[in-house]
């Protein structure tokens, strides 16, 4: 299995624009549903625990992409319902498996009776694609993870908003403004260490790398250490006098 360490999950640039336009296209409910979890769900942060990926890679005998890891970590609403798309991927490989879904294929989401299948074992820097596997008419042509977003989930992601009168399709303009692609935020997918394990100073300042989340302290004194995660920055370690604590 691969070492894995906290920080920034390496993803191609139109992949995270991709999924930053996934997750703007929930928005879309606001107004006709401003109560829908999966407006909730978008404040969560874009982000695995390392032992969490390490623990569900030794049970199913996986290796994970650094892509497929960062669509696990965007936590997309309508990924998780509708396709049953999470790090947690033990029951739905277990399932497709016994269904006799070929070994070296993982089953990571579902349509129905369809499953969507990666390479079980790929190295980090793998361009993934994404293998449709039915249990009658078996395995159909892979597409590369992006394509497979845009052309499956995110069509389907937009049927659904229409079907909830959410958007109006044949409008000139059937976003809302705040759910428009172009508004999209950036995303910044992570690892993180477990959040049992992060010290109780929360969040602190450095005069170059600007704010940044502590993930663990390392020795005592003028010595102490600080691992901290400043998002695109980067993880440091930087000597504990060298920061200052936020409330």
């Amino acid at each position: 299995m691969p070492a894995r360490t906290p920080g920034p999950i390496v993803a191609p640039e139109p992949l995270l624009t991709t999924l930053a336009e996934y997750r703007q296209l929930h928005l879309a409910l606001a107004d006709s549903e401003p109560g829908h979890a999966w407006l909730s769900a978008l404040e969560l942060p874009c982000e695995l625990e390392i032992d969490v990926v390490a623990r569900q890679e030794e049970a199913l005998g996986a290796s994970f992409s650094d892509l497929l890891l960062a669509v696990l970590a965007c936590r997309v609403p309508h990924l998780a319902d509708s396709y049953e798309m999470s790090i947690e991927l033990g029951s739905l490989a277990a399932e497709a498996r016994s269904l006799r879904c070929p070994p070296e294929l993982l089953a990571v989401a579902r349509d129905g009776e369809c499953f969507y299948c990666v390479p079980r074992r790929e190295h980090a820097w793998a361009t993934t694609v994404i293998t449709p596997w039915h249990p009658e008419d078996g395995a159909s042509a892979a597409r590369p993870l992006q394509r497979w977003l845009k052309e499956g989930p995110i069509d389907d992601l937009w049927q659904l908003l229409a079907e909830l009168r959410a958007i109006d399709p044949g409008a000139d303009e059937p976003l809302p403004p705040q759910a428009r692609p172009d508004a999209a935020a950036g995303v910044c997918p992570r690892l993180v260490l477990a959040h049992g394990a992060v010290t109780a100073v929360r969040q602190v300042e450095h005069a170059k790398f600007g704010v940044g989340r502590v993930l663990r302290a390392i020795g005592d004194g003028d010595a102490r250490k600080l691992d901290i995660d400043f998002g695109a920055a980067g993880v440091r370690t930087i000597l504990a006098r060298f920061v200052r604590e936020l409330a």
